[in-house]
């Protein structure tokens, strides 16, 4: 079986894991099955079974991003912010719901009945943008800005971070902690990563979001808006599209404090090493206190194979 070497998408941090999801999402549109799994190494990265041609997979990147910017969960009439009021919620999640794949970001993004203190959707726990930052807008031009250069560079690695493109913020290294540096991280310019952050997109396709008693709650979240976190498993069997599936699912229980909540994170861990999966890393999800600005805090392994 072919194999694709994903040398610059790192499976400790979750921009590259959501990257990879990405990848393996866009493969999956040229060659079907197209396998994912984790490299067992101090810093994993990504390895797509069924496909050796990495140049296939950044063009399928291309059409796939071309069709979600036609499709409906990206519509460019829609609220740039996302602040939908309920009726608009339902006839968005319909509108996507009919155009099958391709609008499968919508249920990403906003759950029905999900709604804010002011009555408009509560987005995803993905949800980082804030104040001016549109997260449409943003992730609209990602996905049309987007080359076929940028993808395979940041799929091989190393990250350059060399351009000014817009980022949605999942990047680890943007938590910039005020505290530990010389000068304000505010006042410096963002460099990103433009093909990871279109895969990644692409990959938050895996995280549908549903409404719950304490707000909207995307897969492998847990927490409050403001202090949550974000817990997720690597695995070194290859997987298949529906097992990714699985594993996003059962495999990122979050380890919470207490005695009762830390039993049951113990007795569930017994079944990953039988899944394949050899970690569990979770990151803390801080949210500003001044414009609900989000990021992933330092990524931490909670469980590891023994």
């Amino acid at each position: 079986m072919p194999q694709l070497e994903l040398a610059g998408l790192p499976g400790d941090n979750p921009l590259g894991f959501l990257a990879a999801l990405g990848a393996q999402v866009a493969a999956n549109e040229v060659d079907a099955p197209v396998s994912l799994r984790w490299s067992d190494e101090p810093v994993p990265h990504a390895v797509l079974g069924g496909i050796g041609d990495g140049d296939a997979v950044a063009e399928a990147a291309l059409t796939m991003a071309s069709a979600w910017l036609d499709g409906p969960a990206l519509a460019a009439d829609l609220d740039p912010k996302l602040k939908l009021e309920p009726d608009e919620i339902r006839q968005y999640l319909a509108t996507a719901r009919a155009a099958g794949f391709h609008g499968s970001l919508a249920m990403c993004l906003v759950a029905e009945n999900s709604l804010d203190g002011g009555g408009k959707a509560k987005p995803s726990d993905f949800y980082f943008t804030a104040g001016q930052m549109k997260f449409m807008t943003m992730a609209r031009e990602i996905l049309n800005d987007v080359t076929r250069e940028e993808l395979a560079a940041d799929m091989t690695g190393p990250w350059m971070y060399a351009s000014s493109k817009p980022s949605l913020m999942w990047d680890v290294v943007d938590d910039r902690v005020y505290a530990l540096t010389s000068t304000n991280p505010s006042d410096e310019k963002k460099q990103t990563n433009p093909g990871a952050e279109a895969l990644a997109l692409l990959g938050l396709s895996r995280y549908p979001c549903f409404r719950a008693a304490t707000g909207t709650v995307s897969t492998g979240c847990s927490g409050s808006w403001k202090r949550g976190s974000f817990t997720w498993p690597l695995w070194d069997r290859f997987a298949t599209s529906a097992v990714v599936g699985a594993l996003l699912a059962h495999g990122s229980m979050p380890a919470l404090d207490g005695a009762e909540s830390t039993r049951a994170f113990e007795g569930h861990a017994r079944q990953y090493g039988g899944w394949g999966v050899m970690r569990v890393m979770q990151s803390q999800i801080r949210r500003s206190d001044q414009g609900g600005y989000g990021t992933f805090g330092p990524p931490r392994v909670i469980w590891r194979r023994g």
